[in-house]
C-alpha cells in the first residue's frame, strides 16, 4: 500500500513495552521541532481500548513517512519491533530511506536492519539526524515530497531535542551486557502455519547477541550474515536433515508441546571448525518453548511462538590411549542408552502402547554412528587396540558372539517379539560388560607405558 501524503510528517515510533518512557520522550522531542507539522504515533500507546490493534498498526504504518525503532538492548526479544519494521519496509525497492534505528552505541543496530539508517544514541549523531530531519527531510524519508520540514530550525532547538532523546535513553543497557555461557539457537515459530510432528523447517533463526549469536552460527559455517536463515538452512549445513539427533530432537519437541516428560537426547551433532568438518561435537538440548496467550477456542496452553535449542559441547577423547578410551566410551554409551534403558522394560512399554522396538533400534543406531565415526568394532581396529590381549583374552570370539546376538536382536525387534528382545538384551548386556572391562584394562596399560620422546 502506498503511503498517504499529507501536510503533516508522520513518524511511527516502534519500541518495547519496557522502553515506554523513552518512546514518549522521543515523541515529545520530535513533536515540537517543526511547529506542529510532525505527528508521532507511539506503537503500543496510541491505540484506543477495544480497537483492532493489528489493523490499526498496519494502517498507521501505511500512513507514516518514517519509522523510528528504539533498539535499547540486544539481549531482549525484538521480534515484534522487527515485524513492524518488516511491514513498513518495501522490499521491492533497493534503497529504502524510511527507517531509522536509534540504538545503543555499544551493541550496534539489529542485524536484520544493519543495511538501513542507524543512529547511535550519542549527542552528535542524534543532533545530526534531527538536523537532517528538519532541513533535508527528503534524505530521511523517501516518501516526503513537500520540502524541508523546518528549514530555519535553530541550532539551540535541535540541540535541545537531541539532549532530551539521549538523556532518556536507558543507561543500564550500556553498562550491563548479558553473557550466555552456551551455544543456543532461537527459532521464531510465528508464521510457520500449523506445527506438526517436527520442528518447522521454515522457522526463522532469530539472530543477535541475546538470541542466536554469530559464534553459534559458526558451528554451522553460516556466520557470514548474507541472508535470513531458517532451521532448514542449519540442518542442511551439518547434514542434519536425516540425522539421529534431529529425529530425537523432533520427538522431544512434540513431547514438550504436549507437556510430557522425556529423556535427554543421546545422539550428537558434528559441527564445523574453521573449514574442517566435524571437529567439535555437541549434544542438542531442547531448552525452552515460549507460548503466546491463547485466544478463545485455541489450545488453553497457548500457541508456541519461540523455541530455544542449546548445544552442549562434549569432551574430546584423551590423547593417550585414545582408541582404548573410545572403546570404553562406546561401551558406556551402550550400557547407559540401550541396556540400562530398555532391559526389563520391553513388555511394560509395549503394553503402554509405546513403540519400544523402534526406540531400541534408534538407540543402537545412534551409538553405532558414533562407533563408526571413530572406526571401532572392526576386527583390524580391535586387534590394533588390544595388541597381544586380542588373542589371549579371546576378543575375536567375543566379537563373533556379539555380532550373532545382535542379528538375533534385530530379528526379534522386526518380529516385535518382546520375550526374544528381552533375552537378547540380557545376553548382549553381559557381553558389553566383558568388553568394557577389557577396554578399561587396556586403557590403563597404555597409560602406564612411558611416553614416546
Amino acid at each position: 500500500m502506498e503511503r498517504i501524503p499529507d501536510d503533516k510528517f508522520c513518524i511511527f515510533i516502534s519500541h518495547k513495552h519496557e522502553d515506554h518512557a523513552l518512546a514518549m520522550a522521543v515523541r515529545d522531542a520530535l513533536h515540537h521541532l517543526a511547529d506542529g507539522r510532525i505527528e508521532c504515533f507511539v506503537s503500543g500507546v496510541d491505540i484506543s481500548a477495544g480497537a483492532d490493534w493489528n489493523r490499526q498498526i498496519k494502517t498507521k504504518l501505511a500512513c507514516s513517512h518514517l519509522l523510528v525503532l528504539l533498539f535499547t538492548s540486544p539481549s531482549e526479544n525484538w521480534d515484534w519491533c522487527l515485524y513492524e519494521a518488516g511491514l513498513f519496509t518495501r522490499f521491492d525497492e533497493e534503497d529504502v530511506s524510511a527507517i531509522v534505528c536509534l540504538y545503543n552505541p555499544e551493541s550496534g543496530s539489529p542485524r536484520p536492519l544493519a543495511n538501513l539508517q542507524g543512529v547511535p544514541a550519542e549527542r552528535a549523531a542524534v543532533e545530526r539526524f534531527i538536523g537532517e530531519l528538519c532541513r533535508e527531510t527528503w534524505c530521511i524519508s523517501d516518501d516526503w515530497r513537500r520540502g524541508a520540514l523546518a528549514a530555519d530550525a535553530g541550532e539551540d532547538r535541535i540541540a535541545a531535542a537531541a539532549d532530551a532523546i539521549v538523556g532518556a535513553f536507558p543507561t543500564q543497557s550500556f553498562a550491563h551486557r548479558s553473557h550466555y555461557a552456551c551455544h543456543r539457537v532461537v527459532l521464531d515459530l510465528r508464521g510457520v502455519g500449523s506445527i506438526g510432528s517436527i520442528i518447522p523447517e521454515t522457522a526463522r533463526v532469530v539472530e543477535g547477541d541475546g538470541a542466536t549469536s554469530g559464534l553459534t552460527l559458526s558451528l554451522f559455517n553460516l556466520a557470514d550474515g548474507r541472508k535470513t536463515l531458517t532451521w532448514r538452512d542449519l540442518l542442511d549445513a551439518v547434514d542434519g536433515t536425516d540425522a539421529s539427533w534431529r529425529h530425537q530432537l523432533d520427538r522431544r519437541f512434540v513431547a514438550a508441546l504436549n507437556e510430557e516428560l522425556f529423556t535427554p537426547i543421546s545422539a550428537k551433532l558434528g559441527a564445523w571448525n574453521q573449514g574442517r568438518r566435524y571437529q567439535r561435537v555437541f549434544r542438542p538440548v531442547l531448552y525452552r518453548i515460549v507460548r503466546a496467550r491463547a485466544a478463545e477456542g485455541e489450545d488453553p496452553r497457548g500457541v508456541p511462538i519461540e523455541l530455544t535449542i542449546v548445544f552442549d559441547p562434549l569432551p574430546e577423547a584423551a590423547a593417550a590411549g585414545a582408541s582404548a578410551f573410545d572403546l570404553m566410551r562406546i561401551n558406556a554409551r551402550l550400557r547407559a542408552e540401550v541396556f540400562d534403558e530398555f532391559t526389563g522394560t520391553v513388555h511394560a512399554r509395549a503394553a503402554d502402547g509405546l513403540d519400544v522396538f523402534s526406540d531400541i533400534r534408534e538407540a543402537l543406531r545412534v551409538v553405532y554412528e558414533d562407533a563408526e565415526r571413530v572406526g571401532l568394532f572392526e576386527p583390524r581396529a580391535l586387534r590394533r587396540v588390544y595388541g597381544e590381549a586380542f588373542e589371549r583374552d579371546a576378543v575375536e570370539a567375543k566379537r563373533a558372539e556379539w555380532t550373532d546376538r545382535l542379528d538375533r536382536l534385530d530379528a526379534a525387534l522386526g518380529g516385535r517379539d518382546a520375550d526374544g528382545v528381552e533375552a537378547e538384551l540380557t545376553r548382549l548386556s553381559e557381553l558389553n560388560r566383558s568388553f568394557s572391562l577389557l577396554a578399561a584394562g587396556r586403557y590403563l596399560d597404555l597409560l602406564r607405558e612411558p611416553a614416546t620422546p
